[in-house]
């Protein structure tokens, strides 16, 4: 029996559901600035954040553009070069998308004129009346993270199936990891699958499992023809106070003197405190490390794949272990370190 007729109307079945599926947008406006150049349409709901498209503006005005996509997705646009211009959340979708002059603070809700984009501007205006408030001192921390959950469940709700749901859902990390898995699942496998879910997820997954109270997780980092690991310091019958850091980062460079009080305060008391140096080349941690004449060891070179193991995505990051290698605290920060420290060893100095 010949089935060549069958695969030819099942191919054509399928080219005809494509075509269904794919839409036109436009994307019109003014960016705000006397800017002439190319815009670059990057794709960030996939995983390869890769630039999709192209459109060239001139004195600030988008000529008119026209681009095909076969689902709506995050983008942003952007620059190249030494003239940065950036607007992000843009939901590219069927129909006239228009960029609308807006200051810079408000540059994450530019765009109007299609259902995702206009629902993202009334969330975006929201969610900043809130933050102003909070600022302003109206309304409390714990004020604030009620108003915000009110007014993102509608939100998440009504755009479980699209990719407006998962950015709003991006925006609540203020609400803690149990609320926020919560939010996770409300949406839809397909866009819990996209990069900026997919990674929050595992990064609450991760923190539940180096939480205080369980043991530490090793890792082994090569440098220098040599493999560390951090079960070299931790587990080894001292308390370890590890700091992770990097070169680039103020706030990092600020816990440097607390944390080399608290060596030289503890060292003899059972105290072993660890840098360990993330997200840079290595040159560049050593040479703050030489400049402040750090005096505790340091891990150098630890990769996102190893901070990913504690859920760490933003430095620095304090955790103290106990002699056993047990997690007792994460977090800590400037006075908080010296406090719990005295009160560990106030017996054995």
């Amino acid at each position: 029996m010949n089935n060549q007729p069958i695969i030819t109307i099942l191919l054509a079945l399928v080219a005809m559901m494509a075509r269904a599926q794919a839409f036109q947008y436009r994307i019109v406006g003014n960016i705000g600035c006397e800017f002439t150049g190319w815009l670059y349409l990057m794709n960030q709901s996939d995983k390869d954040y890769s630039d999709v498209d192209s459109l060239w503006v001139e004195d600030g005005v988008i000529r008119t553009f026209e681009g095909n996509a076969q689902e709506p997705f995050l983008a942003l646009l952007h620059s190249k070069g030494e003239d940065l211009v950036q607007f992000p959340c843009l939901f590219v979708e069927e129909g006239t998308i228009k960029l609308r002059p807006v200051a810079m603070a408000t540059r994450g809700a530019a765009f109007m004129g299609t259902p995702l984009n206009d629902d993202w501007a009334r969330f975006y205006t929201q969610l900043n009346n809130i933050q102003d408030a909070f600022d302003e001192g109206r309304i409390t921390r714990t004020e604030a993270n009620q108003k915000l959950d009110s007014l993102a469940a509608p939100f998440v709700l009504n755009h479980s199936n699209d990719v407006l749901g998962a950015v709003v859902v991006s925006f609540l990390e203020d609400l803690g990891n149990e609320r926020l898995m919560d939010y996770i699942t409300m949406l839809s496998p397909m866009q819990q699958s996209i990069p900026i879910i997919h990674d929050m997820r595992q990064t609450i997954l991760a923190v539940q499992q180096t939480r205080v109270g369980t043991m530490f997780k090793d890792f082994a980092v090569e440098y220098d023809g040599k493999t560390i690991h951090l079960s070299d310091y931790v587990g080894r019958g001292k308390y370890v106070l590890a700091d992770f850091w990097a070169s680039w980062c103020g706030p990092c460079l600020r816990e440097i003197p607390n944390l080399i009080a608290a060596y030289n305060k503890y060292k003899d008391c059972g105290l072993q405190v660890l840098g360990i140096a993330v997200w840079e080349e290595p040159d560049e941690s050593l040479k703050v490390i030489a400049e402040k004449n750090i005096p505790y060891p340091q891990i150098l070179g630890v990769s996102e794949e190893t901070t990913g193991i504690y859920g760490i995505n933003a430095v620095p990051h304090i955790i103290l272990f106990a002699p056993e290698g047990t997690i007792l605290a994460r977090g800590l920060r400037g006075e908080e370190i010296d406090k719990r420290l005295e009160g560990i060893f106030h017996n054995n100095k």
